[in-house]
């Protein structure tokens, strides 16, 4: 937007001053967070290495603009203050920590494999418990957050997705965010700095790589803790959950969640990688100076292939009936009949009132008009017979 075009031209030409407006070093951002929230107790201190780790990736390579330094500052800040609230609150109540999650259902698998598609059709079942996407913006708004009125955060949420729409409106079309619908537990592993969302939205790729090469446990138990918290507020009886980047640390997943159910999704590499890369441009576009589209499209046919392989190295040591594996063509072509599979998999009721509301919605779908997420492998110097 020319706004925010302009606020940049001009701090382009004070950049010194602006950096120091908008500083963005670790014990800035620790006390800042401390001050607004008011509590000092960070819990298990791996997140610092990974913060930092962070920082420094986008203080090297991140070529974000004064806007995406502004933007990103108050990120980091609003996460770490959801952590310390997080934090305070399992202390005072005890309870929390107590609770089991029971036989969690994780969809996951390369980014653009469906895996958004299959999570809002399962998260309909009477029995499934989904994340919304209000409460994993702010799983905890306050110490008591029980006391707090739902409405109230839902109504923030939604205003900080017209900002989010008017700052970048490709991306609501590439991957629409609705307040009150199931979202990714991305949001979640933000508050452990273990999340995607710095190599996302600026150039950041050392931090993509750090985070494979590290012991991400300490993300995945404070992740537990969160769905624990979530669980205390709005019990359900058993989560499906959803997050392509959980192939990348599938084994650290299924030591946190042993009797975990996975559903792996699988598309072609050529449709697939190409439509991150696009996902990932836009993501950019209102926070870097710049966007190497070539770079972009090698970092995400690499980082595909990491994930591809970890994820497969998993599921050697997991059990046979843990893996549920879902071709994205066989998903599209007949949704009813992978979801019926899946329910086997997981022993799960099929609720034929459910299903029936389930096969008149999916048949009333084609018909409403969709903005399509269009873009081309070769803008991003792919070859899909090579990505094959």
């Amino acid at each position: 937007p020319v706004p925010v075009l302009l606020l940049n031209a001009i701090a382009r030409r004070s950049s010194r001053i602006s950096e120091k407006l908008i500083t963005l070093k670790t014990e800035h951002l620790l006390e800042s967070a401390c001050r607004k929230a008011g509590y000092i107790d960070w819990g298990d201190q791996g997140f610092k290495k990974a913060l930092e780790a962070l920082l420094l990736s986008v203080s090297l390579e991140g070529k974000l603009t004064f806007f995406g330094r502004f933007t990103l500052r108050q990120f980091l800040t609003d996460n770490l203050c959801n952590r310390l609230r997080i934090i305070e609150t399992v202390k005072r109540f005890p309870e929390i920590g107590q609770l089991k999650i029971l036989q969690p259902i994780f969809i996951t698998g390369w980014y653009r494999t469906g895996t958004t598609y299959l999570h809002n059709l399962l998260a309909t079942h009477p029995h499934l418990r989904a994340p919304l996407f209000w409460e994993l913006r702010h799983p905890c708004p306050d110490v008591d957050p029980r006391k707090v009125d739902s409405q109230k955060i839902i109504r923030k949420v939604r205003r900080t997705g017209r900002i989010h729409r008017y700052m970048s409106p490709g991306f609501s079309v590439a991957h629409a965010m609705s307040a009150e619908k199931p979202e990714e537990c991305l949001h979640l592993f933000e508050n452990a700095f273990c999340g995607t969302t710095g190599f996302f939205i600026t150039e950041a790729k050392t931090y993509a790589w750090w985070l494979l090469h590290q012991d991400v446990q300490h993300g995945y138990e404070f992740y537990k803790m969160q769905l624990q918290l979530l669980n205390w507020q709005r019990p359900g009886q058993q989560w499906v959950l959803k997050w392509p980047y959980h192939l990348w640390h599938l084994g650290t997943l299924l030591k946190t969640f042993p009797d975990a159910t996975i559903i792996h999704l699988h598309r072609d590499p050529g449709e697939a990688i190409g439509s991150v890369c696009s996902l990932a441009a836009i993501a950019r576009s209102s926070f870097c100076t710049s966007i190497d589209d070539t770079a972009l499209g090698q970092f995400w046919l690499d980082y595909n292939e990491a994930g591809l392989q970890r994820g497969f190295a998993a599921r050697e040591k997991a059990d046979a009936d843990q893996i549920v594996d879902v071709r994205y063509p066989d998903l599209r072509a007949d949704p009813l009949a992978e979801i019926n599979r899946i329910l086997k998999a997981v022993d799960l009721d099929g609720d034929i009132v459910w299903l029936n509301s389930l096969q008149a919605n999916l048949k009333t779908q084609p018909q409403k008009k969709q903005i399509s997420h269009r873009y081309a492998p070769s803008q991003f110097g792919l070859d899909p017979g090579k990505m094959r």
